[in-house]
């Protein structure tokens, strides 16, 4: 088995290869908890999918705005061909806001190489400076001194594009972060859910760690030390409302629409709950 989101890492293996512990705590799992066959489409590409449907009623908040962990501390993937002819149709905003053309010329680079780079390294700069002059993940930008966020996200919000252009231009691991999925490539089954007290042992996210889809570690002294403001817990809805345009632009309309109606069926959430949602996806960021 293999974590689905992260077979592009630059790592390979090292990341994406599920540890037969875990597998054997995945297969306990999804044999106890009520599941829904459906089908999803992510990149073009068709699979079938086991899904732990009540995770998805599990509340999420995605405050990156008042954020200060690090989820974008690395790259998560190899950059897709259409990401770096993104980049380079808007690469007057996108230096900008990450300065990382004018890192690399500082550091000697002729803008020719950059832009060789951009289209042909792992990482959109050269090896050597990745993580190191150019912190972080290559597509990440501070807009003060708190918060870290995506540049190709701020730069579609910027350029007015709608959900599905969002969720096409950014890496998909980055779009469908926290949720987990897995691949049986011997049964061509994925296995998706999202981590929670539950399922923490064999998720690629710790649970505990993640307060985006935990609301009582937001309410925590520990968290609030490190972040004063922001992650309300009033603001924490069911994911498949939070995530809704999201989840079905990036695993199709089928995923969205049968875990929405199985969800509805249990009452695990409720058609009014829809009908007050604000996509967080589109949401930009007050820079005062």
């Amino acid at each position: 088995m293999k974590y689905f989101l992260f077979l592009n890492h630059p790592k390979g293996e090292e990341v994406y290869k599920v540890s037969e512990e875990r597998e054997n705590l995945l297969k306990e799992h999804f044999k106890r908890v009520d599941v829904i066959m459906t089908e999803v489409e992510v990149r073009g590409e068709r699979y079938r999918a086991l899904v732990d449907y009540s995770a998805f009623s599990n509340l999420g908040n995605f405050d990156c705005f008042n954020c200060q962990d690090p989820c974008c501390a690395d790259n998560p993937t190899i950059y897709e061909k259409h990401t770096r002819e993104f980049v380079l149709d808007n690469l007057k905003e996108y230096n900008g806001l990450t300065r990382n053309v004018d890192i690399l010329l500082e550091l000697g680079h002729e803008l020719e190489d950059v832009i060789t780079s951009i289209e042909n390294d792992f990482g959109m700069v050269p090896d050597e400076n990745v993580e190191e002059e150019v912190s972080l993940c290559t597509c990440s930008y501070k807009p003060n001194n708190k918060s870290t966020l995506c540049s190709l996200h701020s730069l579609c919000l910027n350029k007015a594009l709608d959900v599905k252009d969002i969720v096409d231009i950014k890496p998909l691991v980055c779009s469908l972060w926290p949720i987990d999925i897995v691949i049986d490539e011997k049964e061509e089954l994925l296995y998706i859910t999202v981590p929670d007290d539950f399922t923490t042992g064999f998720t690629i996210e710790d649970y505990y760690d993640t307060v985006c889809v935990n609301r009582e570690l937001s309410q925590s002294a520990s968290f609030r030390r490190k972040n004063p403001d922001g992650f309300e817990f009033k603001d924490y809805k069911p994911l498949i409302i939070n995530y809704g345009e999201t989840l079905k632009y990036s695993l199709g309309e089928k995923f969205y629409n049968d875990v929405k109606k199985i969800l509805l069926e249990k009452e695990l959430v409720f058609i009014d709950e829809f009908e007050e949602k604000e996509e967080q996806i589109l949401k930009k960021i007050n820079i005062e």
